[in-house]
């Protein structure tokens, strides 16, 4: 990682770090702090997989345009074959602050919490509140669709999909395979409210990808979005209760600014748990049984009023 940093960094600005220092990672990559001559410092994200990069260099610069929180100025992508190192890095803008998911909420006087609340999810209605006009679909496409359940079922059954594989290769038990099985076969029924309005959503939108300010009295910055497109406003809200969400009382603040749907508690098990299963494909990393277990009973409770019924698996 090292080695790639150092190509990407000479290739980008023509000379090499002083200094390197890792600032976490994910399913998809691992982010760096860089300090070059001058003392400036710099942020470089190295992808494990070709093509991520320009994607969230993309998804950046448009949340950037409507958000209300500050997001790391982008300074370039250099692909592999650009800088001959190993994979593709993002160099973006370092910004100061400390992060909100790793926080014990409760030493944080009730005033601070309060505002921080309200800066995350106003941030978040902000974002939700911008919409596309043409319809669902990614940010670059060229074909949108007037109906979510139309753009989105299809990735749904790709998803099942992958759960299917996952089964072959022992990460999911059959009584979870079984729960896919009648969750898709529930889709009409689990989105029955049609979505009305596409709009921006971050796609990771989580305490951990937000930074406060050092002195923990705001909120400064939002970062890390992952498969931003116009969508479902709700696709976003079962990230509030990840990290320490639920301490910080984010679903419940979005909730008592902008109502949810009658279907919400359906469509949150549903995207939980169809979203972390696509990432533990595409990324490669191994389930964790306990947490997709969890999120697999969550969805069987969300569906069972359909459970009687005799499903059809083509």
């Amino acid at each position: 990682m090292q080695d790639a940093i150092s190509k990407a960094i000479f290739y980008f600005y023509h000379v090499l770090p002083e200094k390197t220092s890792h600032l976490g990672g994910g399913f998809y990559g691992q982010v760096f702090l860089v300090v070059l001559p001058g003392d400036r410092s710099i942020v470089a994200k190295l992808y494990r997989f070709a093509g991520l990069a320009a994607k969230e260099a993309m998804q950046l610069n448009m949340l950037a345009a409507h958000s209300q929180l500050r997001v790391p100025r982008v300074f370039g992508v250099v692909e592999a074959g650009q800088s001959q190192g190993a994979c593709d890095v993002l160099l973006m803008e370092y910004l100061e602050g400390i992060n909100a998911g790793d926080q014990d909420v409760s030493a944080i006087s009730e005033k601070d919490r309060g505002r921080i609340c309200d800066q995350i999810v106003d941030n978040l209605l902000c974002l939700h509140n911008t919409v596309h006009p043409e319809g669902f679909g990614p940010l670059d496409g060229k074909i949108f669709y007037t109906s979510w359940e139309d753009y989105y079922y299809p990735k749904a059954q790709s998803i099942v999909k992958k759960a299917y594989a996952l089964y072959e290769k022992g990460q999911l038990t059959k009584e979870i395979l079984d729960i896919f099985d009648r969750s898709i076969c529930s889709f009409d029924e689990i989105f029955s409210c049609p979505v009305k309005e596409a709009s921006l959503i971050h796609g990771d939108y989580n305490a951990w990808n937000i930074l406060l300010a050092r002195d923990k009295s705001h909120a400064e910055a939002m970062i890390d979005p992952y498969g931003c497109c116009w969508g479902d406003r709700e696709y976003d809200l079962y990230q509030l209760d990840n990290a320490n969400g639920k301490a910080w009382g984010l679903l419940k603040r979005y909730a008592e600014k902008y109502p949810l749907s009658p279907n919400f508690a359906g469509k949150r098990a549903f995207y939980e748990l169809y979203t972390e299963i696509s990432h533990y494909y595409d990324s490669g990393v191994p389930v964790i049984p306990e947490l997709v277990q969890r999120q697999a009973e969550a969805l069987k409770q969300a569906i069972s009023p359909y459970m009687e019924r005799s499903f059809t698996i083509s």
